[in-house]
């Protein structure tokens, strides 16, 4: 993207929470994250890091231009060209045009390309397309919470006020089950079947381990302030820990997520 572009649209992010929302659902706050990416375009822009939710803005009016995109996609990405789900670039990728009259047409847009924006006042369109965009590829997500803990299965991240832990696909299930079933208990049976669903063991040890890994996680996340306890006999329950409360200033000051980012290819 050109430096003008790229300018105005740092000056959206700072300035419109219209724009760019700094609140998703009624505790959590995010943040956005401009970064310039160095032409030329390469496929390796849309490769993303794990747990990472990027959207890529390309500036480009040329068919032509947009042509080679495509073809440079399909040799790196043969699954491109025969339309199979399997080993898609992670990021969305957005065509910015700065002149209706250069804009490409449906018919030039490659698969590789998830949306675009045309004319010369695009840029109040961006936000839009990238916060679609992010949602549409499941970064932005209704996440399971209760009261401060909050569960994002997608990430497999679970935050409390803001502080973040990351955990394994074998703890997520089972932190979706305590958490829908916070304060009561959770009988060993319903333990059993969800392992047994999410196609694990569903020996002693193997449940014992996952919940002593899972229970130190949300202890470590949330100060002591919950904890997994043993119900002898019955099975196991989300409860309140032994931690102390924490100052009110806390909340505000540690309720922001990790930077959503908005890439450009400067």
């Amino acid at each position: 993207m050109g430096e003008e572009s790229i300018n105005y649209l740092a000056k959206e992010i700072a300035a419109h929470d219209s724009a760019f929302p700094r609140r998703i659902g009624n505790t959590q706050l995010v943040s956005w994250q401009l970064e310039r990416l160095l032409p030329p375009f390469r496929i390796e822009h849309l490769d993303l890091k794990q747990n990472q939710a990027a959207v890529v803005l390309l500036e480009m009016n040329d068919a032509t231009d947009i042509e080679m995109l495509w073809e440079f996609g399909r040799l790196q990405y043969p699954s491109l060209a025969f339309g199979a789900d399997t080993e898609l670039p992670a990021a969305p990728l957005i065509l910015v045009s700065d002149e209706q009259a250069g804009a490409p047409t449906a018919f030039d847009i490659p698969k590789l390309v998830d949306d675009w924006v045309c004319g010369k006042n695009a840029m109040n369109d961006v936000a839009r397309r990238v916060v679609t965009e992010l949602r549409r590829h499941n970064k932005l997500l209704d996440e399971l919470g209760l009261g401060l803990l909050t569960l994002n299965p997608e990430s497999r991240r679970l935050i409390y006020l803001g502080d973040v832990i990351q955990l394994s696909p074998a703890e997520v299930p089972l932190a979706e089950l305590f958490i829908s079933h916070m304060g009561s208990v959770v009988p060993i049976e319903e333990v059993l079947l969800m392992f047994n669903l999410a196609g694990r063991a569903a020996t002693g040890s193997n449940i014992r381990v996952t919940i002593f890994q899972l229970r130190f996680k949300i202890e470590l996340v949330s100060r002591y302030q919950l904890t997994i306890a043993s119900a002898y006999g019955e099975g196991y329950a989300l409860r309140p820990g032994k931690g102390p409360p924490r100052p009110k200033e806390y909340l505000e000051a540690r309720q922001t997520m990790p930077p959503y980012r908005v890439r450009a290819v400067a």
